[in-house]
């Protein structure tokens, strides 16, 4: 389940953009598997046919086809030096 928070929101409606999830990067080790967290990006995605597009809180969220279906992932704002975008929180390393 995705949602998105209030500050997060508020920076979509600023943008007046649609955003989206890149695909999960997995890194594979002799003795670990681990999948990085995926950033959120605005705009739509280079390759709808691996994403499913969904309605979350009044915004488009393109989200991939092999994103996991059980969790609790919440979209949240962050800045850095004066500059904002968009996290992904709830993801789990392994």
């Amino acid at each position: 389940m995705i949602t998105i928070s209030e500050d997060a929101l508020a920076l979509i409606e600023e943008k007046q953009s649609s955003l989206f999830i890149d695909i999960p990067h997995e890194v594979r080790g002799c003795c670990f598997d681990m999948t990085e967290c995926p950033a959120v990006r605005f705009g739509e995605p280079a390759s709808l046919s691996e994403y499913a597009r969904q309605i979350v809180q009044n915004a488009t969220v393109y989200v991939p086809n092999c994103f996991p279906e059980n969790g609790r992932f919440v979209i949240k704002a962050s800045s850095f030096l004066g500059f904002k975008r968009l996290v992904l929180s709830g993801w789990r390393l392994i």
